[in-house]
């Protein structure tokens, strides 16, 4: 028997009716990226989806959410990522986890990194999508301060904006 492929949407997929027009797959969603959802036809579209029950909204368990914040710091994306991109990457470790193989639908690029690093395969909607996958550092341009911290911009110790530097890259994984 073919076992359904289980798909994680990010906001992208509603904006464009993808739940709808899917009907091979088993969708997952995030309660963040419902939220993020705002505009009245998107929003129509969201709600017919979850109506006739072609989305599943799960939160991820914070251990998922834990473990994504962990890789994200340690690539130097996290001041790239939103909460809402961390919600849909642990929750596509989570299923990976405990019901095997997923892909998550997103056009943002550094979801996209931090997807080929965790070996989770992804493909852009409305994009070509990342070329490779790499890895950053995040630091103060002046004083050399690294940051670890998710959605820092600013230097705490000289008040200079930070900057990412690309440390390496190699080929993203991609469907």
């Amino acid at each position: 028997m073919l076992v359904p492929q289980r798909i994680v949407l990010d906001t992208t997929a509603f904006l464009a009716a993808l739940p709808l027009m899917l009907y091979d797959a088993i969708l997952y969603t995030t309660p963040s990226v419902v939220e993020e959802v705002r505009d009245a036809e998107s929003r129509s579209r969201l709600e017919t989806a979850l109506v006739l029950e072609r989305v599943r909204v799960v939160a991820p368990r914070w251990r998922y959410k834990r473990l994504v914040l962990r890789e994200a710091t340690r690539l130097g994306l996290h001041t790239s990522l939103s909460n809402t991109d961390l919600d849909v990457a642990a929750l596509a470790l989570q299923l990976r986890s405990e019901e095997g193989g997923v892909s998550v639908v997103t056009d943002d690029y550094a979801l996209q990194n931090l997807l080929g690093h965790l070996h989770i395969e992804w493909r852009p909607l409305r994009t070509r999508g990342i070329s490779r996958v790499e890895e950053y550092i995040v630091i103060c341009p002046v004083c050399g301060y690294k940051s670890e911290k998710p959605g820092e911009k600013v230097c705490p110790v000289c008040g200079t904006p930070l900057r990412r530097q690309r440390l390496s890259s190699s080929s993203p994984r991609r469907r």
